[in-house]
């Protein structure tokens, strides 16, 4: 089957409700180009990097997995807030990713904008076609949406959306799941 073929198909196959991520399933696994591969020290990511039976990074104790865009206000609130945790906590064990779903060019350029003025250095995803965040959030899921996940590649937590106490939960669970 060529590429177009191939391409077509997985953009026109249907994700059923159960299908979606959700707390206590396992993760649905995806490797995506990455934007700031020069930060992050590889082309792309895969969830199979931090998590499941054939993690890679053996010191991971929580993968945290937040879907984005540029045209997101919070997305970009959430983004330097990611930031600060990923410092605090990687020693510990805390695992970071983004995955932006930007299709257009231009929102691109501004994704990419955005890693470069905030300092990123955990990997933010390219999902262009938009087929990961489709397995993950559905068609109606707001965002940013966040997922915590075990180090088995089951998820312990889900997200979706902005709230004014956001900040001090994620805190919260983090340190839950890093045992602090």
């Amino acid at each position: 089957m060529n590429r177009s073929l191939l391409l077509l198909a997985l953009v026109a196959t249907p994700v059923l409700a159960e299908d979606l991520a959700e707390v206590n399933k396992p993760v649905p696994s995806f490797r995506l180009p990455v934007y700031n591969a020069k930060e992050f020290g590889e082309p792309t990511v895969a969830i199979d990097t931090y998590v499941g039976l054939e993690a890679t990074d053996k010191k991971t104790k929580a993968l945290m997995v937040s879907f984005m865009a540029s045209f997101c206000g919070p997305c970009k609130k959430e983004m330097p807030y990611l930031q600060a945790l990923h410092e605090k906590y990687k020693a510990d064990g805390l695992r970071i990713m983004m995955v932006a779903i930007d299709m257009e060019a231009d929102g691109q350029k501004k994704v990419a904008d955005l890693i470069a003025e905030n300092k990123v250095t955990f990997p933010v995803a390219k999902d262009r076609f938009n087929i990961v965040a489709r397995r993950w959030l559905g068609t109606k899921s707001p965002l940013p949406s966040l997922f915590m996940v075990r180090p088995d590649g089951t998820i312990s937590a889900v997200h979706r959306g902005y709230s004014q106490d956001g900040a001090e939960l994620l805190a919260k669970e983090v340190e839950a799941a890093l045992k602090k």
